[in-house]
């Protein structure tokens, strides 16, 4: 069926299953409200296979979940959940978490820190990443193709995550090939723990920030589909440490009339006049 080329359609591309509605869940329940097609594709949702590394058996048990449970289609199920609270699509990818991946030398690529929930990322060859990065633009190249964007928003990648990385990265080569507008969110909730310049890669460049303020009944739907990741939750969320109070804090600092906003940036590419 052909597209209304009056319509909005915008690819939003999310690197796990929990980032595109931690940091711009607002902005996606706006855009269907107000009528807009809106498709979230994730990256990194492959189905892992035992055995798994210690950081994913360490994550597993942090998750509540049982040795056996198949854990990726658990959090699949969550996303399902929290992106039907948003009113919008949703894909899952076949590239694999961090936590599941190994490096050439066959070393895992991601270790748990002992005694903490925090991971730490192995040293891993460039050449590695720039395949990866490959595959994964080849895979959003097919999906701009059917879905035809109007508006592709992703991650910055703050925090320096390689999957997050990798997929900005895959994104913003894809899109440039398709001659669709990108934008990137704020990752969150990363960017309340650590600030810093997003570095792009060669020819790009971000454009000036937007904080684009969003209705309180938006920001209460994208809470509410937050909390559809439970599993996610004990990882974010605390008695001490509530998120969502971290995420309207650093909102109000942010946001130039206060109350809830989100944060996104226009990519400017080197042969933009």
């Amino acid at each position: 069926m052909p597209h209304d080329p009056g319509a909005t359609r915008l690819l939003a591309i999310s690197p796990h299953l929990d980032d595109a509605v931690l940091s711009f869940g607002a902005g996606l329940a706006q855009a269907a409200q107000d009528g807009a097609n809106v498709l979230v594709y994730t990256v990194f949702a492959g189905a892992a296979q035992p055995p798994y590394s210690p950081a994913a058996q360490r994550m597993h048990t942090i998750w509540g979940l049982a040795p056996d449970d198949d854990a990726v289609l658990y959090r699949r199920k969550e996303d399902i959940a929290a992106l039907d609270h948003l009113r919008v699509a949703h894909r899952h990818g076949r590239f694999l978490d961090s936590i599941y991946r190994k490096l050439p030398d066959g070393r895992w690529l991601t270790a748990h820190v002992e005694g903490r929930q925090k991971l730490a990322v192995n040293d891993h060859s460039p050449d590695s990443d720039h395949d990866l990065v490959g595959e994964v633009a080849d895979d959003i190249r097919s999906i701009i193709d059917e879905f035809d964007p109007t508006l592709v928003v992703t991650c910055a990648a703050i925090g320096e995550h390689p999957d997050h990385e990798a997929t900005r990265d895959a994104a913003l080569f894809a899109t440039h090939e398709k001659n669709v507008p990108v934008r990137l969110w704020e990752d969150l909730p990363y960017a309340v723990f650590k600030s810093g310049a997003v570095e792009l890669p060669q020819g790009f460049r971000l454009g000036s920030a937007d904080v684009s303020s969003v209705k309180p009944e938006m920001r209460s739907q994208k809470f509410q589909a937050v909390e559809r990741y439970s599993s996610q939750m004990v990882l974010l969320n605390g008695s001490e440490n509530n998120l969502f109070d971290r995420l309207d804090e650093h909102a109000r600092q942010n946001a130039p009339h206060g109350g809830y906003g989100e944060t996104t940036w226009p990519v400017v590419r080197s042969d933009d006049s």
